[in-house]
């Protein structure tokens, strides 16, 4: 009898009425539509407003959260046209509002299997702009004749529009007026979908949690969108300092534009945010960056003692400490230091570590051969900026763009030793490497010490192991949105289209599909495999 007694009072507490509110992220096939939610097969309508759209939300008394629920979509005249084939459950039954959930999405929050840390962590503080556990919406409102007018000129750099942004995650959201929108890119500028770079008007940093410039990354070159992302995880692994991203879908005037993948921009906030820490309070504390490769190779190969001897290879973003009639003086200087080291001599550890962050440079490059980043500093001279840190005195190479990784185009494959992975560069337009050639190559110090860190980097993270558990819960995380980037129509823009389908999205994962030679995971086995026997271990 006690024990029937003590059910019966758990039963009734668990269905204990209340207020609770329910929110939406939703967008409706026409602006007469609306959303509302429906709980015990009873529909509460959903509010919103100019200012909150696209959330929609409403406080339903006396209802349980224990009780299932479902978002639905209603016509003008309050009939259903959508309605989620799911039933969602709060997780905590003493709630009494909601996350702002996804229409027709049924996780909103997913638990990604750890990475395991095999160098000491150098990011900053966790932003709540790259949440990279849930997928958040981003939301643009602008002239829809001059965005039109943008995308379908791709190539103009000129061209940018004013937009209103509105970024909402599971419990963020944060709007900003007069962001300046416009395409960027090298030749990503050549496909239908292209990425795009937003500057806020807050330039000094207190933008978008202290991303006043945020690119949106297209990810347009293989199907599965997970390999910049993997990338970066790696990178963050192995105490390499580079941009952070996550997932964002993106709406543009309340139609579906694209699947993106969020990142930091590499200027000046970067610096200050990651590199520095928030140490450095001003930007004219801030040294020397250089954008290597914008459009050419940038083999910091030494040319001569005047700026002028370099013309557009190197894109000076900051000038640091260098002369206004010399801007590039230091970086000069450096390059004439490793046109003129012997790498024949001992004490290369020594020397480099005095001018060059070199156990960052070479975990960088390890990872580069390990990913088989053909579009990057060692195969290519490209996608990388050269940093003059202020504080250690110490160049440091800071990798960007991922998209070109894990057999992606027609090049190196995985079966390439590491030993032979610049010789694709150096038999092309560039005679020469040196940074690459003299420390990797023909330092025997140098040399030693870079094959001890891509042993310990494949034994600790670039393996089956620890990878294929991440690339799963990626893959089952961003399905859906993938699904729905695949179906968005980009027949009025111009550029090469790519045609990727589901299967594409699947196989990736396992098999070579066009234009990528491995699979995702098989890539990663190979090269597990490969690097112990190319090193003697």
């Amino acid at each position: 009898m006690y024990s029937i007694l003590v059910l019966g009072f758990l039963t009734l507490l668990s269905t204990v009425l209340a207020d609770v509110t329910y929110t939406v992220v939703g967008f409706p096939d026409v602006a007469t539509n609306s959303f509302a939610v429906e709980i015990n097969k009873k529909r509460y309508p959903l509010q919103t407003s100019e200012a909150m759209l696209p959330l929609w939300s409403a406080q339903i008394a006396n209802v349980s959260a224990s009780s299932g629920y479902r978002y639905v979509q209603l016509d003008r005249l309050n009939r259903v046209i959508a309605r989620e084939k799911f039933l969602r459950h709060f997780a905590d039954k003493d709630a009494t509002a909601t996350v702002n959930e996804f229409f027709n999405r049924p996780t909103t929050i997913t638990t990604l299997p750890p990475i395991k840390q095999v160098y000491e962590d150098i990011r900053p503080e966790p932003s709540k702009a790259f949440d990279i556990s849930q997928i958040a919406t981003i939301h643009l409102t602008a002239d829809p004749a001059a965005f039109a007018n943008m995308m379908s000129h791709p190539m103009d750099r000129k061209l940018n529009v004013k937009a209103g942004f509105k970024f909402i995650n599971a419990n963020t959201v944060y709007s900003a007026d007069n962001v300046e929108v416009k395409i960027s890119g090298q030749a990503s500028r050549k496909y239908k979908k292209v990425s795009m770079r937003l500057e806020f008007e807050d330039k000094k940093g207190g933008a978008f949690f202290n991303r006043p410039i945020i690119k949106l990354r297209s990810e347009y070159v293989e199907p599965s969108l997970i390999r910049e992302k993997l990338y970066l995880d790696i990178l963050n692994s192995v105490g390499v300092a580079s941009y952070q991203g996550s997932y964002v879908r993106v709406f543009v005037n309340g139609k579906p534009h694209g699947f993106y993948l969020m990142v930091e921009d590499i200027e000046e906030p970067f610096l200050m945010n990651t590199i520095h820490k928030g140490a450095v309070k001003s930007k004219k504390e801030l040294g020397e960056l250089y954008q290597m490769g914008s459009g050419f190779e940038a083999p910091m190969v030494y040319n001569g003692s005047h700026t002028a001897d370099y013309g557009k290879v190197y894109l000076q973003k900051t000038r640091g400490q260098n002369p206004k009639d010399e801007p590039m003086k230091n970086f000069i200087t450096f390059m004439k230091e490793l046109q003129e080291w012997d790498p024949e001599q001992k004490g290369g550890i020594e020397y480099w570590s005095k001018r060059l962050d070199l156990e960052g440079y070479l975990r960088s490059m390890a990872v580069e051969y390990l990913a088989g980043a053909w579009d990057a500093a060692w195969w290519r001279a490209h996608n990388y900026f050269m940093y003059l840190n202020p504080q250690s005195k110490l160049w440091q190479l800071i990798p960007t763009d991922f998209d070109h990784t894990f057999s992606t185009g027609n090049r190196p494959g995985v079966d390439t030793t590491y030993r032979e992975y610049n010789q694709g560069l150096v038999k092309g337009k560039l005679t020469d490497h040196p940074l690459v050639t003299k420390l990797i190559y023909k330092n025997k110090d140098i040399n030693k010490r870079f094959e001890n860190i891509l042993l310990t980097i494949t034994q600790g993270v670039f393996n089956s192991e620890v990878l294929d558990a991440r690339i799963d819960a990626y893959a089952a995380q961003i399905e859906q949105d993938v699904a729905w980037e695949f179906s968005i129509d980009r027949s009025d823009v111009p550029g090469r289209k790519h045609a990727w389908t589901m299967a594409d999205f699947h196989n990736s994962l396992t098999l070579p599909v066009k234009n990528v030679k491995n699979g995702l995971k098989p890539w990663i086995a190979m090269r597990a495999e490969s690097v112990p026997k190319q090193v003697g271990k």
